[in-house]
């Protein structure tokens, strides 16, 4: 009977042993298991999270200022250095170079030092230069109808000006010089100011002025407006103009205050008349291939610097104006002031003159403009 019972026993303790093994077996896969999906989820987990950190520092990086190539570029005018235009035009320069993180300087060259205004304009155009400032007259010899923004006796005062440089009528002709000629209109909104007379004989009518021998601009508006008023116009360069005064080559000129007083002509004229025939904004040009082939950021930073430099200008021109109006009558200059109206009547025949080439609804079309 023993030999039954322990064999029973044996049997049990084998099965017994057996199912252990598979508890163990179960229970380690089961962990096994847990450890898996432990380290998939930290695993994931991690992932996840230095992902994020990564993006989000790689974002960050994002808000950083953009960078540049490095550029030397150059800007021209013909004023001399003392005048707001160069004030303007530094600053311009300053804050270019600080938004690009120095990577883009630019120098800037007054009082014609690399050449006459239209030699300014021809070198942007080729791409010589990248920045010229300068009169709607000298870029009307590519686009004549942008003169007409100069034209004699047409604004009342800046507000109506600025309007008409903002306008949409304006912005065709910019178009079209940009699109002929290759070049960009940056801002057309730096006051330089009403254009005076000076000479030394007393001007009172437009009847004084004939015969005249008066200097102005190489620019067909400006030839006509004179010849209207009687006056025999000579084209000189202005670096040429105070000597030309001095030596008798000329008896009078006309341009606003500050440059009368900047270019030192009360020193060889006697009188400034208070014709006020134009109200002159000038007008910032680049190369429009250059320019539209910068990265976008840059442009962006160009043009809102332009700006900003444009309403610095026109701020300290307009105090100057006084400023110089005041030191130039110190000097012994007399001022004398004008009934403008037949002056005015004088030159309503300048807008006939170029209606063929400025077309025949241009000046109509200004002058809607302003009335509105």
């Amino acid at each position: 009977m023993r030999r039954p019972i322990l064999k029973i026993v044996c049997m049990l303790l084998v099965l017994m042993l057996i199912a252990a093994c598979g508890s163990q077996g179960s229970g380690g896969a089961g962990s096994t298991g847990n450890t898996a999906s432990q380290g998939s989820s930290q695993s994931s987990s991690q992932g996840a999270s230095q992902g994020t950190s990564q993006s989000s520092s790689q974002g960050a990086g994002t808000d950083a200022a953009p960078k540049f190539e490095k550029m030397s570029l150059k800007f021209g005018h013909p004023a001399t250095a003392d005048q707001p235009i160069q004030t303007a035009a530094e600053q311009f320069a300053k804050n270019v170079s600080e938004r690009t993180g120095g990577a883009v300087t630019i120098e800037i060259f007054p009082a014609e030092q690399i050449g006459t205004e239209k030699d300014m304009v021809e070198q942007t155009k080729a791409g010589a230069i990248h920045f010229v400032w300068g009169a709607p007259g000298t870029l009307g010899a590519y686009v004549p109808q942008i003169e007409i923004l100069t034209g004699p006796f047409l604004f009342a005062d800046w507000d109506e000006a600025k309007k008409v440089m903002q306008s949409d009528v304006a912005q065709e002709i910019y178009k079209k010089l940009e699109d002929e000629h290759n070049l960009k209109v940056l801002d057309a909104a730096w006051y330089l100011g009403w254009r005076y007379v000076t000479a030394n004989k007393r001007i009172t009518s437009p009847d004084d002025m004939k015969g005249l021998k008066m200097r102005a601009p190489a620019i067909p508006l400006y030839v006509e407006t004179f010849k209207a008023l009687g006056a025999n116009p000579t084209p000189l360069p202005l670096g040429e103009v105070y000597t030309a005064l001095q030596t008798g080559v000329v008896d009078a000129q006309e341009n606003p205050i500050p440059l009368i007083y900047g270019q030192k002509f009360y020193e060889v004229q006697k009188y400034v008349i208070g014709t006020r025939h134009m109200l002159q904004s000038n007008i910032v040009t680049t190369n429009a291939q250059w320019f539209n082939n910068l990265p976008a950021e840059l442009q962006q930073i160009i043009k809102e610097e332009i700006v900003k430099a444009g309403e610095l200008m026109t701020e300290l021109q307009m105090k100057a104006e006084q400023e110089n109006v005041d030191l130039i009558k110190a000097a012994g200059v007399e001022f004398v002031e004008v009934d403008r109206g037949p002056f005015r009547e004088k030159t309503a025949v300048v807008y006939e003159i170029f209606q063929d080439v400025w077309g025949k609804d241009l000046y109509q079309r200004i002058l809607d403009v302003i009335k509105n």
